[in-house]
């Protein structure tokens, strides 16, 4: 999927975009909701790679016995909570698209 509703949106319905993807109240204008949508898989991957490498770090660090391994550990925890939010954001801002509920702020 290309991002190229995003790339057409200006620098305020870019971030409009993004706070439609991240708090997953939808937009009244049809276009940043969907640029929302197509930004998901993007923000998914790049917190996917982001928990990798905090999980590697953490378990190396822990591995090691050093004295940041609690904070490298918490660093990871914190990730994957992201991960996780990551994952409901996209799938709800998905839902909302399906049924049509994209151009309509007061459902979510």
């Amino acid at each position: 999927m290309a991002l190229t509703t995003y790339r057409e949106c200006s620098g305020a319905e870019k971030r409009a975009a993004l706070r439609v993807f991240w708090t997953r109240r939808p937009d009244p204008s049809a276009k940043v909701n969907d640029a929302a949508r197509e930004y998901a898989p993007y923000a998914f991957v790049l917190v996917g790679v982001v928990v990798l490498e905090l999980s590697v770090i953490a378990v190396e660090l822990v591995a090691r016995a050093t004295t940041g391994a609690w904070a490298a550990a918490a660093a990871a925890v914190l990730a994957w909570w992201g991960l996780s939010w990551t994952v409901t954001c996209r799938r709800l801002v998905a839902r909302a698209g399906r049924d049509g509920r994209a151009s309509d702020p007061d459902q979510r």
